[in-house]
């Protein structure tokens, strides 16, 4: 099953940046602080949309949202009066996207409810595993769409 294939990878920044700040995180948000990869199935549009037209989609739609949700795109660093928190830096770094494709299909995925290491591979092209990032300059949101083969 592990036989994805990177189609497109791209850093998608917001359309209007805005000045550089910091955002301020409350102690319920340090809370929450972690990075957590999920996998979401969806059925394509019955409009007869091909792949490519829906990440083409997401990428043209993505520019105008992060404009008006510039923390999005931002980055998770240390506080500059407090090492000890963490901070929101809304600097326009961008939302990482890939596309990819796989011969798998549902099917050979079995139960979807649960979560499994097979899974992994619809997250493989996010950060690679020979990739050593700072938390700095990790995205705070990065989606991987994966087309499955299509039974005939």
């Amino acid at each position: 099953m592990e036989n994805v294939k990177l189609v497109e990878k791209v850093v998608i920044a917001p359309e209007k940046p805005k000045q550089p700040r910091r955002l301020f995180l409350s102690n319920i948000d340090l809370g929450l602080v972690v990075y957590q990869e999920t996998v979401i199935f969806f059925d394509p549009p019955s409009n007869g949309m091909s792949f490519s037209e829906a990440y083409h989609s997401l990428f043209r739609t993505l520019g105008p949202l992060l404009a008006e949700y510039d923390f999005l795109a931002g980055r998770l660093v240390p506080s500059l009066e407090d090492s000890n928190r963490f901070e929101i830096e809304c600097n326009g770094a961008g939302v990482v996207v890939a596309a990819a494709r796989t011969e798998t299909k549902l099917d050979e995925l079995g139960e979807l409810l649960v979560p499994k290491k097979e899974f992994r591979q619809f997250v493989s092209f996010l950060l690679q595993e020979d990739e050593e990032m700072d938390l700095k300059d990790m995205p705070l949101v990065s989606f991987q769409f994966t087309q499955l083969d299509v039974e005939a």
